[in-house]
């Protein structure tokens, strides 16, 4: 089972700026991506997939971020099928 944090991207900061912030610091407390979590991006957020919920409650407290309950993520998906 896996735990996703969504970082929104945002126009009150300078979002280059930010998400180099945001990719720095994952890699350097999580290491590179494929063994604790992966990402994903789109236009709208930043997904940060964990494998250890405790993991992804700290990228969440560290970023203020929106951990996507499973129920969401589904909804999204099924959502995203039907246009």
């Amino acid at each position: 089972m896996t735990t996703t944090v969504r970082i929104s991207w945002s126009r009150t900061y300078d979002n280059s700026k930010m998400w180099n912030e945001v990719c720095v610091w994952a890699i350097e407390m999580f290491g590179l991506p494929g063994d604790k979590f992966i990402a994903t991006a789109n236009v709208n957020y930043m997904e940060f997939i964990f494998k250890s919920n405790k993991d992804a409650l700290i990228m969440a407290l560290r970023w203020n971020a929106e951990i996507v309950p499973d129920d969401q993520l589904t909804l999204e998906f099924v959502g995203s099928r039907l246009h």
